[in-house]
């Protein structure tokens, strides 16, 4: 299986480690070409997780989304929500057509206020049997620095789900699977914004019983 990663931030940059950590060469989609140039001379994304040095000869770069596609077998998608519309709006309707796509995205696309899933098949009639989602509560930097880590793959399909999160396990970050693609992800925005209400309670000085209730 040929990966293609779309995303140079922390936690995309995480996800690749992990890939070429297990061998698998990939195609990668970075923002300009000033990240190729110093991932090429320096062997480490020059914005995101710097401590992270990788082997160049597993990384084909790119700065052409429609290249990434068209040269992987699954995609990986991770970047914020609220950019994913205009990443990948350079595509062509049937792109991922015959193409396995995991989403690492921990939110809702602010545009359309739809799930990537949805937004695939609106835009790129990809079907849910070929949409993939990886979540859990992991902090790149963790997995970047390899403390042990846990993530939550998603899909319809049971034995290609297992396929997809074996390419990620490793001795540091251990996978489980289940078939609730919705559930995770509506599960991830909730996190988040839960997330929120508990550090504006922290500020406001609110106590434990106000935070647990």
């Amino acid at each position: 299986m040929q990966w293609g990663i779309i995303g140079s931030g922390s936690w995309a940059t995480a996800l690749v480690k992990l890939l070429t950590d297990n061998h698998h060469p990939i195609h990668w989609c970075v923002r300009n070409e000033s990240i190729v140039s110093h991932l090429e001379k320096r062997h480490h994304n020059p914005n995101y997780l710097s401590s992270v040095y990788f082997n160049t000869s597993l990384l084909h770069l790119h700065t052409d989304v429609a290249e990434v596609v068209r040269k992987s077998d699954a995609l990986l998608i991770a970047v914020p929500s609220a950019y994913a519309i205009d990443t990948l709006q350079p595509l062509s309707p049937n792109a991922f057509e015959g193409k396995q796509v995991l989403s690492a995205i921990k939110g809702i696309l602010p545009q359309d206020n739809l799930l990537l899933n949805d937004y695939l098949k609106k835009q790129f009639n990809l079907p849910l049997s070929d949409y993939f989602t990886v979540m859990g509560p992991c902090h790149a930097e963790e997995v970047a620095a390899e403390k042990l880590s846990y993530l939550t793959f998603s899909g319809l399909d049971a034995d290609r789900t297992s396929n997809i999160a074996s390419h990620f396990s490793t001795g540091y970050l251990n996978t489980v699977t289940n078939n609730d693609v919705y559930g995770v992800q509506y599960a991830a925005v909730l996190k988040n914004i839960y997330a929120l209400g508990a550090g504006i309670a922290h500020g406001l000085e609110y106590g434990d019983n106000f935070r647990v209730c």
